[in-house]
């Protein structure tokens, strides 16, 4: 598995949205698709370091490279949520710093997400259902250490409930719907903080499937 890469850029290519360089490393041309951004930034140089993720297929294998690692580490991310390809992990990582899509994955910025060509609602949806909570190594420390004990339980509580409520969404359900069946779960909101807290992501992935099963037949109930 190649995992970096440094040498002598000796060609640029464009096919069709994607762009790239050939890369000659002792003597060997390797072809790798690069963030179009990336490539305006190492035009005054012919040499470049990069941060190489490797796919292999059966028509072949394809090299994405990146200039910062944690850009390599958040794209690793992106694909490994299910139905999202290499081109739309590409394209975010055009769109956004890596500090700024994950923030906007965190927050539930949809809306931000779906100005990259490619996103549509639906796929917004699944990387905040799938990521959230996932990301945290990717932002500075700094960033969270405000946060005391109680911050942090009720966060936790708040943010499943909105996993929960992005999952119904994507079924179909209205705001109305969801928020009175929801209750279910929202009926002693400090118990539930303080059970989120000592579960690990496994054990908190039985109970959110355990709540969703509840929740779909009390839905189901009422529609009929």
């Amino acid at each position: 598995m190649i995992s970096w890469l440094k040498g002598e850029i000796i060609h640029t290519w464009e096919i069709s949205s994607k762009k790239g360089v050939v890369l000659n490393v002792g003597n060997v041309g390797y072809e790798i698709q690069l963030i179009p951004s990336q490539i305006r930034k190492s035009e005054n140089s012919n040499n470049i370091e990069l941060w190489i993720h490797q796919i292999d297929r059966e028509e072949g294998t394809n090299l994405y490279g990146f200039i910062d690692v944690n850009q390599r580490d958040l794209f690793r991310e992106i694909i490994s949520v299910n139905g999202i390809g290499p081109q739309i992990g590409m394209a975010l990582l055009e769109d956004f710093e890596v500090t700024q899509l994950v923030n906007a994955i965190e927050r539930k910025e949809s809306n931000l997400l779906t100005k990259t060509q490619g996103i549509g609602k639906r796929i917004a949806d699944r990387l905040i259902v799938e990521l959230r909570n996932k990301l945290h190594k990717f932002l500075d420390n700094s960033e969270t250490t405000h946060y005391d004990n109680n911050d942090i339980e009720t966060n936790q509580f708040s943010k499943y409930i909105d996993e929960i409520s992005v999952i119904l969404k994507s079924l179909g359900y209205i705001d109305k719907e969801i928020k009175e069946s929801i209750k279910i779960i929202t009926t002693n909101e400090k118990e539930n903080s303080l059970l989120l807290n000592s579960l690990s992501a496994e054990e908190k992935a039985e109970l959110m499937d355990k709540h969703l099963k509840e929740i779909l037949m009390k839905l189901s109930k009422r529609s009929t």
